[in-house]
């Protein structure tokens, strides 16, 4: 029991100090899911749906933690440093310049503990990060008006409980609890239609919209263990509708005055209230793992995110005039790819590699800045350490992002903000560690 309490407030205040050091989480995955949910996961390239194996397999396959014996806890932090520019043009094709990001770097941390109640209920509590966003543009560039900056923020809690039938077959339950918070920027100094606005008003500056929501969720696994040298997981999580609420807020409130009242174009630029509905998918995921000898296991992975749920962005703004802003999407539903080996040449050691392939949900004829990206490349590798009850992983995650084209979209929608042009060297360099106690 009391090895119980202090690895408990150990690994705990490890959790605390990760949260008040790096308390934001920003996403690294195609569309804005979020693949850095551990340091071994991280490395195995996703590989934990059929392989398990440590307390993180919560936010892979529940299910698997009924591989785990006794209480375990894991806390993990992921920082990931991505960057990109973007060649703009004219309709015409003249170029016109290249814009690039700062070197961004966003930490993403997680916390789970499994339980084993009796010999056939396990009790699994995740806190992790499943969606986010972290895009800033530099100031002044053509496509400001369409996107400046946008953060979004989410924190999934998701207790779980699994049941083992027999030495071969587990299943698991789990209710998802998501908190979020969103931030926006654009520079209506660069949109088309405030440009025609006689300079006697002013320039309409940034707008910025922050909100906040919380949305609900379930979960459900399997994971069958075929023999000793064969497993397989499958499983399922339910699409979310996030509800968001909060404030806009315009650098030049231009329609204050009583003449510029009367121009319907600039009657919209004023504080507001809003409200809006993020639609946020499902997924299925399956795995196999194969282990040939005891120190070594290979798995393949598949996961099917139905991101067509993502049509569009509605946000709401009540006052003073009760306006809606659309924001089409048309996502398509995309297909993540992955396989992975661990091997331990010795006791104390593992070794990891892993490889990822992501097709892209991007409708191209509605692409924006949100995400920069058109599919993904993940080349990871990691090792692990054992001491006594505790392990240490380090991993490594290189991101490869496709090549994305707005010409479709910025000549099918002429006042989104969209410009010609596409992204130009867009990778990103992750880096993970995870400490873990097993009671």
């Amino acid at each position: 029991m009391n090895r119980f309490f202090s690895g408990a407030r150990l690994c705990g205040a490890l959790l605390v100090s990760l949260t008040l050091l790096f308390p934001v989480s920003r996403a690294q995955a195609e569309g804005f899911a979020i693949m850095e949910n551990s340091a071994r996961g991280m490395a195995l390239a996703g590989g934990l749906i059929a392989r398990g194996g440590d307390p993180s397999t919560l936010a892979y396959n529940p299910a698997a933690m009924t591989l785990l014996d006794g209480t375990q806890m894991q806390a993990n932090l992921a920082v990931s440093q991505f960057y990109w520019g973007v060649d703009t043009r004219t309709l015409s094709g003249q170029d016109t310049g290249n814009y690039h990001s700062a070197h961004q770097t966003w930490p993403i941390p997680s916390f789970y503990i499994t339980h084993q109640i009796n010999d056939n209920v396990w009790f699994g509590l995740a806190s992790y990060t499943r969606f986010g966003l972290g895009v800033k543009y530099p100031n002044e560039w053509p496509g400001g008006a369409n996107l400046q900056s946008v953060q979004l923020i989410t924190n999934s809690l998701n207790p779980s409980i699994a049941y083992k039938f027999n030495d071969h077959l587990s299943l698991a339950v789990g209710v998802e609890m998501m908190t979020a918070s969103m931030q926006m920027r654009k520079n209506l100094n660069q949109n088309a239609l405030l440009q025609q606005v006689p300079p006697m008003f002013g320039e309409p500056g940034d707008l910025n919209l922050n909100g906040h929501g919380v949305s609900f969720g379930g979960n459900v696994a399997l994971h069958l263990r075929l023999n000793d040298q064969w497993s397989m997981g499958l499983t399922y999580r339910a699409p979310m509708s996030l509800k968001v609420s909060g404030k806009t807020r315009y650098d030049n409130q231009l329609g204050q005055t009583p003449l510029a009242s009367m121009l319907p174009a600039i009657s919209k630029i004023q504080n507001s209230r809003l409200r809006g509905t993020l639609h946020l998918p499902d997924s299925i995921g399956f795995g196999v793992a194969y282990n040939p000898t005891e120190n070594l296991s290979f798995e393949a992975d598949a996961v099917y995110t139905l991101w067509s749920r993502f049509r569009d962005f509605n946000i709401y703004m009540k006052d003073p005039v009760n306006m809606w802003e659309n924001s089409d999407r048309h996502w398509r539903n995309s297909w993540t790819l992955g396989i992975s080996g661990e091997y331990k040449p010795v006791d104390w050691m593992a070794l990891r590699l892993g490889f990822m392939y992501e097709t892209s949900p991007m409708n191209l004829g509605n692409a924006d800045y949100m995400v920069p990206s058109n599919g993904r490349n993940y080349y990871t590798a990691g090792v692990g350490f054992f001491y006594k009850n505790w392990t240490l992983d380090l991993a490594y995650m290189y991101i490869h992002n496709h090549v994305l084209d707005y010409s479709d979209s910025a000549r099918l929608h002429t006042l989104s903000g969209v410009v010609p042009g596409r992204t130009t060297h867009p990778h990103a360099h992750n880096f993970g560690i995870g400490i873990g106690y097993k009671f």
